[in-house]
């Protein structure tokens, strides 16, 4: 890099560090001001920008050439609407950007959907949501005055159900209203009072959850929640909006060499068998060293025959710090629910020929993802069958998630991250 576009990128750092009051009372940069700074980008420019990419970027012995994407998102936060404006508008001696307090927009697509068994019926849940909220007294933007607090601190280290108990000062912020979202759902947004500080919410799903702070109709803040399992959590639900799901404790979940809760097991925690059932294992944690742009996952699912399952589904979620990716598939007859999400590319088993992904479910199915610098490839029986190529950057790895329309079971699960290093495995007994 030379010395000229080192001074741009320094002099770019330091009016976004103004602009958003980075720093502590010893002026260093905290991990929270680049979460902040990362979910504001997003917002402003649609640019994914994760975590260790800023903290990257923000060390002091940096000196290498970010991404074009990089440098457009940083610079969208200062009014610019590309890296070559800001390096002409800032060089001129007269230059000033046109910027204005820090804004957000409504989330434009679904963020975290706990199942995505149902993407239709989410997307409408959303629209309608946003006519009836667009509709209502006050969709001014917010105007910002100086620092606003928004944190959380758990009431268990691991676990749920897991309180979290919000700390938030709004005082610098002036809106006709206040509102707490504790995930992707907006169905799930609160009124707050502006002369309190604390709110508290349960989470009853263990995942990486993004809490917000809205002020009218402009989130303002965000709170990341990692709340992590111990080892695999079974839980069940009748359909993807149950906000509060069974447990599935059972002392030991692995039957003949595979994690496997039966429909027994379900009738005895009294799941409603005479609806449709979801069962979902879960395992929220950190992996050692895996991007979710390079690492591979290796396992081996079958799903049990149920009379009253129409259409037999399985999806492996893979849970990231900005995103998920997953793959559902479904029996033959049902292709049309098929749906696959790798980065931020989502392919429909509506629009697109996903024929491949309809399987005999109650026969055992080895399903393998790789990923390598951005470029998916999905496998069955060890045969390339699908590929995705995306672009940007979802962070770290950070939990799995199956789900099966029914009951189902596990074989084993192998995630290696992109040195081809196991960092996670379980033969569950064999």
């Amino acid at each position: 890099m030379d010395r000229s576009e080192r001074e741009n990128i320094a002099h770019c750092k330091h009016l976004i560090e103004e602009k958003l009051q980075f720093g502590n009372e010893h002026g260093e940069v905290r991990q929270r001001d680049l979460e902040y700074l990362a979910d504001s980008i997003e917002e402003k420019s649609g640019i994914k920008l994760s975590l260790s990419t800023l903290k990257r970027l923000w060390k002091k012995d940096y000196d290498k050439i970010p991404h074009p994407a990089t440098l457009q998102g940083l610079v969208s936060i200062l009014g610019y609407k590309d890296w070559q404006e800001f390096k002409q508008r800032e060089s001129a001696p007269s230059a000033t950007p046109e910027t204005s307090p820090v804004e957000t927009k409504p989330p434009r697509s679904l963020r975290f959907n706990r199942w995505l068994l149902f993407p239709i019926v989410s997307a409408v849940a959303i629209v309608c949501w946003l006519i009836a909220f667009r509709s209502g007294p006050s969709n001014k933007k917010p105007v910002i005055k100086g620092p606003v607090t928004f944190t959380g601190n758990k009431t268990v280290s691991q676990g749920v159900p897991n309180t979290i108990i919000f700390n938030y000062d709004v005082s610098n912020i002036e809106a006709d209203s206040f509102f707490f979202q504790q995930s992707w759902n907006p169905q799930d947004r609160v009124r707050i009072d502006a002369a309190n500080n604390v709110y508290s919410n349960i989470y009853y799903y263990p995942g990486f959850h993004r809490a917000k702070l809205i002020a009218n109709d402009s989130i303002v803040k965000r709170f990341r929640v990692h709340i992590t399992t111990d080892g695999w959590l079974p839980l069940a639900h009748n359909t993807f909006a149950d906000d509060k799901p069974i447990y599935l404790r059972k002392k030991n979940a692995v039957l003949k060499g595979a994690l496997h809760i039966t429909r027994d097991d379900l009738v005895a925690a009294d799941v409603n068998m005479e609806k449709e059932v979801v069962l979902g294992y879960y395992n929220i944690r950190e992996f050692e060293n895996t991007q979710s742009d390079n690492f591979s996952i290796d396992t081996r699912i079958v799903c049990d025959s149920l009379q009253t399952v129409a259409c037999p589904g399985f999806e492996l979620v893979i849970v990231c710090e900005e995103h998920i990716y997953f793959v559902r598939m479904m029996g033959k007859g049902c292709e049309r629910d098929i749906s696959v999400k790798m980065g931020e590319v989502v392919h429909l088993g509506i629009n697109k020929d996903l024929s491949v992904f309809g399987r005999n479910l109650y026969q055992w199915q080895h399903l393998q993802i790789k990923v390598v610098d951005k470029k998916a490839t999905i496998y069955l029986d060890e045969q390339s069958v699908y590929s995705i190529t995306f672009k940007k950057d979802f962070g770290k790895v950070v939990g799995l998630v199956y789900n099966f329309s029914g009951t189902g079971a596990i074989d084993y699960v192998r995630l290696k991250n992109g040195e081809n290093k196991v960092v996670y495995a379980d033969e569950f007994g064999q």
